[in-house]
């Protein structure tokens, strides 16, 4: 729910905000100060709302002329996003007044897309910010529901009947659905907060929702499994719920103490700040040209045979940061190509590359690792961040194994295994 900018500096300055590979954002419908914004997920749902009524509608009111049917569908799709930008919206709501900056929501497939990265204070200003989103979709349902009936006792036909009814059942649907104790939902986030409140330690709040989640999506996948045994085939998609539930409860347990070991820890505290410890690559070279490891620079060999390196930044004809490469890169560009193809035709634009600085704390840097590649050489840098001082002047750059390194010290000082 929480949006950390995605905007990318374009001249070599470094910032924190800068998550790389979105670019500038125009659009989106503005709603009391905040900024609503669908992603490819929302479309998506918006698409799968709109074919399931269309299937549905002329078999639960047939008989009507087809832009009845086209009209009804519109309107089931507009209060479908409605209703989960609503859910949205209450967690921000709630947000603000516990003094959490929040100025855009991004609705997808499946909810909040930026839903629960921010921080909060205290165990009562967590878990009311995660009941907000149930209670205002228990309260569309509420609605939806007496619009129904209302509907259907003044006579006005089984199309907006049912629209409204399809309101509510998806509304109930996701107040379910969201209460469960799942990582990732609102039901995990109060689970969390509710032992915060009582053990007083985060951490151990957070491995307790993460214990909380196997077991319920080990449950529901226990069930999905009956469901098919007793010949219901609709139990594959309760099964699979469980599945992921699984999974991600697992992956959470491992990034809370993963958070746990890393803080207090900063950029600056796990990269050198001696430029001439790592080496670099020139934009303007060609591939073969840097496979072949010429020319030296003052950052030290520029061939990755003789570096050891597998992440590379990319310096322009003045010097300045220009992008980063990686060894998967110059491993997609074929050998009889290597001649004629440049390195900053390979390597991930700046732009599309999170930056940060050695002040930066690791967990928030770790916070804004995980996006969606704006282009795709970014999905071979997805993990990695250059390191630019204030002036703009590169440092180093972290790569996935650095990040694993820093956890598995911080766990050394925490007395916690890594996992």
């Amino acid at each position: 729910m929480t949006h950390l900018p995605d905007t990318a500096p374009t001249d070599g300055r470094p910032g924190p905000g800068n998550r790389g590979g979105s670019g500038d954002r125009k659009g989106g419908l503005r709603i009391a100060g905040i900024t609503v914004r669908l992603t490819v997920g929302g479309y998506l749902l918006a698409v799968l709302a709109a074919a399931v009524g269309a299937v549905i509608l002329p078999a639960a009111a047939p008989g009507l002329a087809a832009g009845a049917y086209l009209a009804a569908t519109a309107g089931l799709v507009a209060l479908l996003l409605a209703s989960v930008t609503g859910h949205e919206l209450a967690h921000a709501t709630v947000a603000r007044r516990y003094g959490i900056a929040v100025t855009e929501i991004f609705v997808g497939f499946f909810g909040g897309v930026t839903h629960g990265r921010h921080d909060v204070a205290t165990p009562r200003a967590a878990w009311r910010i995660a009941a907000a989103g149930p209670a205002a979709s228990l309260v569309a349902a509420a609605i939806s529901t007496g619009a129904a009936f209302g509907l259907s006792t003044l006579g006005a036909g089984l199309l907006p009947v049912t629209v409204f009814a399809g309101v509510a059942w998806i509304n109930g649907l996701l107040v379910v659905f969201n209460l469960l104790p799942g990582a990732g939902l609102d039901g995990g986030r109060v689970v969390r907060a509710l032992a915060w409140a009582r053990s007083g330690d985060q951490t151990r709040a957070g491995l307790v929702a993460a214990r909380f989640g196997q077991v319920t999506g080990t449950v529901l996948a226990a069930a999905g499994l009956t469901a098919i045994a007793l010949g219901y085939l609709e139990g594959i998609w309760i099964g699979l719920i469980g599945l992921i539930m699984v999974a991600a409860s697992r992956a959470e347990a491992r990034q809370t103490l993963t958070t746990a070991a890393l803080s207090g820890l900063r950029v600056g505290d796990i990269v050198p700040r001696h430029r001439s410890l790592f080496p670099t690559a020139q934009a303007w070279q060609t591939v073969q040209a840097f496979l072949d490891g010429g020319p030296a620079g003052p950052e030290g060999p520029a061939g990755p045979a003789t570096s050891g390196a597998t992440a590379f930044p990319l310096r322009d004809f003045d010097g300045r940061p220009a992008g980063l490469l990686t060894l998967s890169q110059l491993v997609a560009v074929p050998a009889d190509r290597r001649d004629g193809v440049r390195l900053s035709e390979v390597a991930t634009p700046l732009a599309y590359v999170v930056t940060t600085t050695p002040d930066e704390p690791l967990n928030d840097l770790l916070a804004r690792l995980p996006v969606r590649p704006g282009v795709p050489a970014a999905l071979h840098t997805s993990g990695y961040a250059l390191v630019l001082d204030t002036d703009g002047a590169l440092t180093g750059v972290l790569t996935p194994a650095d990040f694993a390194r820093a956890s598995q010290l911080g766990a050394l000082h925490l007395g916690r295994p890594a996992r």
